[in-house]
C-alpha cells in the first residue's frame, strides 16, 4: 500500500447510516409541508410520499444520478396533482436539502480520518445528495465526485474515471472505501483501483463475479492495512 496518494470513500453507510439520515430530512420536510401546504398531507402521510417518488423513479429513469433533481420533480408533480403553484418547491426542497446534511457519524470517522488526511490526500464519491463540504469532517476532503456532477451514478466507470482525471493519479495511486460491493468494489473494480470493503454489518460476501481487494468492518483497520499507528 505504499503507493497510496489518495484514499476515496463512500458517504452513505461508510462514514454515517443513510436511512436515519433520508428518514430526518423527509421527516423535516413533512412538517414544513404541515405547516405550509396541508392539502398534501392531508391526503399523503410520509410513507406514502417516498412511495410516489420511488415510482417516480421507475418511470423516469434517466434521474437515477440525480437525487435531487428526482425530489424535485416530485414535489412538482404534487403541485400539479393539487392544482397548485409552484413558487413553494424550492423553498420546500432547501428543507429537505439542508436536513440531510445533518448526518451522524460512525464513531470512528473523525479520528481516522484525521490521521490519515495527515499522509493522504482524501476524496469522497457518492451517488446521492450528500454534499462531504456541508459535514463537520468537510475541510479534510480535497475532491468531491458526484453522481449528479458526473451524469452517471456508480458502479458506472465514469465516476471512477472522473477522480483519476481530477486529481492526476494513477489507478494503482489511489484506495477506494465503500461498503456497497456492486456500486463500490464492482465499479473500482472496472477502472483497476485498488478497493476495501467496508463490511461494518459484518456480513457475508454473495457476489461471486465481484471480488474485493480488502475487506475490514470498520476504518481503524484501514490504519492497520495502510500500517498507521
Amino acid at each position: 500500500m505504499n503507493k497510496i496518494q489518495l484514499i476515496c470513500f463512500d458517504l452513505d453507510d461508510t462514514l454515517w447510516p443513510c436511512m436515519p439520515t433520508i428518514i430526518h430530512a423527509e421527516e423535516s420536510l413533512y412538517q414544513w409541508l404541515c405547516s405550509n401546504k396541508a392539502v398534501v398531507t392531508d391526503k399523503y402521510s410520509v410513507k406514502e410520499l417516498r412511495d410516489k417518488r420511488l415510482s417516480l423513479a421507475e418511470r423516469r429513469p434517466e434521474l437515477k444520478h440525480n437525487l435531487s433533481k428526482l425530489r424535485k420533480v416530485s414535489l412538482y408533480e404534487l403541485a400539479d396533482e393539487f392544482n397548485d403553484s409552484t413558487d413553494w418547491i424550492d423553498t420546500a426542497f432547501g428543507i429537505f436539502y439542508e436536513a440531510r446534511q445533518s448526518v451522524n457519524l460512525f464513531d470512528d470517522v473523525i479520528e481516522v480520518l484525521q490521521q490519515l488526511s495527515q499522509s493522504y490526500e482524501l476524496a469522497a464519491m457518492t451517488n446521492g445528495n450528500a454534499d462531504i463540504y456541508r459535514t463537520e469532517i468537510g475541510h479534510l476532503f480535497k475532491y468531491s465526485i458526484t453522481a449528479e456532477e458526473t451524469g452517471a451514478a456508480k458502479p458506472d466507470k465514469l465516476m471512477f474515471s472522473s477522480l483519476l482525471q481530477q486529481s492526476a493519479l494513477l489507478p494503482q495511486q489511489i484506495l477506494y472505501i465503500g461498503d456497497h460491493p456492486v456500486q463500490d468494489i464492482e465499479g473500482a473494480n472496472k477502472v483497476g483501483i485498488p478497493n476495501v470493503w467496508l463490511n461494518r454489518q459484518k456480513q457475508d460476501w454473495s457476489h461471486q463475479q465481484i471480488t474485493p481487494d480488502n475487506s475490514a468492518t470498520d476504518l481503524y483497520e484501514i490504519l492497520e492495512l495502510l500500517a498507521i499507528k
